[in-house]
């Protein structure tokens, strides 16, 4: 389980296991990244990971392989409409690997627990 805790300036601090995990903040001035920004990084490693067990069922090798995640907002920067993902692959992998583990990526748990109204954009390197 993970406890987040909000501190002053809206800062939080979130631990896992009582270990200090992510520390996040909302505001210009800041060295912390923002909740959305955690969205955006907790659907990257979804999506590597998920990219990582595949390739290894294949016997296939994805290292280096990474996604790029831009988060477009509503007029009143109240919710997330669209989310830009680029991924980026060996360039040994063929156009197909390419698509096939973009697909992959996107089946991820947490691809699957936003809503179904974001719009995706994809592009495949």
């Amino acid at each position: 389980m993970i406890k987040t805790t909000l501190q002053k300036d809206l800062k939080t601090t979130s631990t896992w296991q009582d270990k200090q995990a992510i520390a996040s903040a909302f505001g210009e001035k800041r060295e912390q990244v923002n909740p959305a920004q955690m969205l955006a990084c907790s659907l990257g490693a979804c999506m590597m990971t998920m990219v990582g067990y595949m390739a290894a069922k294949r016997n296939e090798n994805a290292e280096g392989t990474f996604v790029e995640i831009g988060l477009c907002f509503d007029d009143k920067h109240s919710r997330i409409t669209e989310i830009a993902l680029t991924f980026t692959f060996p360039a040994s992998f063929t156009q197909e690997q390419k698509a096939f583990y973009a697909r992959v990526a996107q089946g991820c748990p947490v691809h699957n627990s936003l809503r179904e109204d974001i719009i995706y954009t994809t592009e495949i390197k």
